[in-house]
């Protein structure tokens, strides 16, 4: 048996949803990085 395609909003939504949670990370990263360097230089 194959499984059922999901409707193509809720692949949009899990999409977007990913997105968000990796440019939460990102930014949480990038953050961190420039105040380790903003630490470490001064």
């Amino acid at each position: 048996m194959t499984e059922p395609q999901p409707p193509e909003n809720q692949t949009a939504r899990l999409w977007v949803s990913w997105l968000l949670v990796a440019a939460l990370l990102g930014y949480g990263v990038t953050q961190t990085v420039i105040t380790a360097v903003k630490l470490f230089t001064h």
